[in-house]
């Protein structure tokens, strides 16, 4: 699995963009203030799907962009219940096992993911690298990852 370091993924279009979230819908980060922007059909919804109480905390869903080109997918992340939780590495791991399986499902291959404050780096990428390896057909090759910025 190839690990690469940009800075705009918004040029790249992979398969898929990671949206690290609350499970309360309070985001003020600008990536979240730039999906909203570009996506604001997927922002909707989560925001309905927090009103609702339908995110579990430290679960990862899979919403479906149909776009002619570029992304087609956002993985929501809820890595936090709310937004004044402090991240632990248990429900990070928790976190990324569901994210991983929603990749294998859905069989993306790219995927990019912002560099989450308090998480370091390469403990990340081995997660994602350990977790990738559990499954026999693993599609995910490229991960791109990108300061939240």
């Amino acid at each position: 699995m190839l690990f690469q370091i940009v800075e705009n993924i918004f040029d790249l279009y992979p398969e898929a963009v990671a949206h690290p979230v609350n499970s309360i819908g309070l985001s003020h980060d600008l990536l979240s203030k730039k999906i909203k922007r570009i996506w604001p059909d997927y922002y909707r919804d989560y925001a309905r799907a927090c009103l609702r109480k339908h995110l579990e905390p430290y679960r990862c869903y899979h919403y479906q962009i149909n776009a002619l080109f570029g992304t087609n997918h956002i993985m929501t992340m809820t890595i936090r219940n709310n937004w004044q939780e402090k991240l632990k590495q248990e429900s990070m791991r928790e976190t990324i096992q569901s994210f991983i399986q929603q990749c294998h499902e859905q069989k993306i291959t790219t995927v990019a993911i912002p560099i989450i404050e308090s998480v370091p780096q390469k403990w990340l990428e081995s997660e994602i690298e350990n977790e990738a390896k559990k499954y026999y057909h693993n599609t995910l090759n490229t991960v791109y990852l990108f300061n939240n910025c």
